[in-house]
């Protein structure tokens, strides 16, 4: 078996060849272990004996992540049975094939080199299926390897099963698999979360996450409850990459905060049912990420409870005991109680003492002083057919002559000023 050459007595690999009834031997990225050039499209092909399957143990690995890949497929590429498709820095476990043939192809971009890769093939004679592994980050159900067997899948909290939680072994002639394949377990670029309680792990962690990803994670759980979310570990770009946390179900909601570094933030509580996690990465360097855990509490404060039209809110503190207050604009008048108190009520459940009040432009008023407003009802929707209103204005005498200004849009029918 060949896999180098030799040009001025310095050792060059190969960039892709073809071994055809070889027991074992080793694949190389060229210049190993010396950095790969850019620009390479190298495939090797392995073929062992009918009836036999091959196996690939990785001894080095070190490509530049999700740039430069290298990728597996169980018998020629045009078959579309994908094994792997690798890359980064982290050791990848054991590959093998159903075939008797494998095609193993290394493309790289224009831009950074690493070491790149060692990798060591055997042949074996298949008599069962191979052994599905344990998902990383995950669990495994089951031993058997024969025809027929079948074993499950689970994963950690926070992670997600790709694939079938459930594989059966199959023969068809001298060739064994599991169907469907293997699946892994992945930590997601976003999701849903409705759960009372579990976590959150930014993408591949606890492995670096991908460059430039843009991840939502939206938390909404029972509107009786509110979220609070701790750090367990936390590890992000300082200054280019960056977690958002909104107190509310968009990036419109109130954000919480912006966290970067390796400093593990202070437990966050939401004042809502919901909590937006924005997660946003550069194209360049990456760190290990966060892992951070979410539980659901009864609410021990009101809701906010916004503010009025044609008002203003004087108050930001909801919890039990805490009062805010409302205002009309001028020209308006509160209908209802101007202040609220947020106390526990008979449900159990914390709540507003009283309705929200609103602000009126009124069909009528008296008003005193040296300035004021006067508003059509409904100001500024339209005003009611079959009404008759009077506006008494009274001011100091020595203010002199009454200058009065109106919008012909809204009082177009009869005014009289008198």
């Amino acid at each position: 078996m060949k896999i180098v050459k030799v040009y001025n007595g310095e050792r060059q690999t190969e960039c892709g060849g073809r071994f055809k009834g070889e027991s074992s031997g080793r694949i190389l990225s060229p210049g190993y272990p010396f950095p790969y050039d850019n620009n390479l499209r190298c495939t090797w092909t392995i073929e062992v004996d009918s009836g036999n399957i091959v196996s690939l143990q990785f001894l080095a690995f070190d490509t530049e992540a999700s740039h430069d890949m290298l990728k597996v497929w169980d018998g020629p590429p045009e078959n579309e049975m994908s094994l792997a498709e690798l890359s980064g820095s982290l050791l990848p476990e054991g590959i093998h094939s159903t075939l008797n043939t494998v095609t193993v192809q290394f493309e790289t971009d224009f831009y950074i080199s690493k070491s790149g890769f060692a990798i060591e093939f055997s042949s074996s004679v298949a008599t069962a299926c191979r052994d599905p592994g344990v998902p990383m980050n995950g669990t495994r159900s089951g031993d058997g390897r024969e025809p027929g067997d079948s074993v499950s899948f689970q994963c950690d909290p926070g992670y997600e099963l790709q694939g079938d939680d459930k594989i059966t072994c199959i023969q068809v002639d001298n060739r064994y698999y599991w169907q469907p394949s293997p699946p892994v377990c992945i930590a997601p670029c976003g999701g849903n979360l409705t759960g009372s309680n579990g976590f959150i792990l930014s993408p591949n962690y606890p492995h670096p996450y991908p460059h430039s990803k843009d991840c939502d994670w939206l938390i909404a759980v029972n509107s009786d409850y509110v979220l609070s979310l701790a750090f367990i570990s936390f590890n992000i770009e300082p200054n280019y990459d960056f977690l958002y946390i909104y107190d509310g179900p968009d990036s419109n909601s109130p954000l919480i905060g912006s966290f970067q570094d390796s400093k593990l933030p202070e437990r966050i509580e939401s004042s809502s049912n919901a909590m937006l996690l924005a997660f946003r990465s550069d194209g360049s360097v990456s760190y290990t990420g966060f892992h951070l855990e979410y539980k659901a509490k009864l609410r021990e404060s009101c809701f906010d409870p916004g503010v009025v039209l044609n008002g203003t809110r004087l108050g930001s503190d909801y919890k039990l005991g805490s009062t805010v207050t409302f205002y009309c604009e001028a020209g308006y008048v509160l209908q209802g109680y101007s202040t609220l108190t947020c106390s526990m009520g008979d449900d159990g459940r914390p709540g507003w003492n009283r309705a929200l009040p609103s602000c009126q432009a009124p069909c009528g008023s008296r008003s005193t002083g040296s300035e004021g407003t006067v508003l059509s009802p409904n100001f500024p929707r339209n005003y009611t057919f079959g009404q008759t209103c009077v506006y008494s204005i009274s001011v100091p005498r020595e203010f002199g002559k009454l200058i009065h200004s109106y919008s012909t849009q809204e009082f177009r029918e009869e005014i009289c000023i008198k």
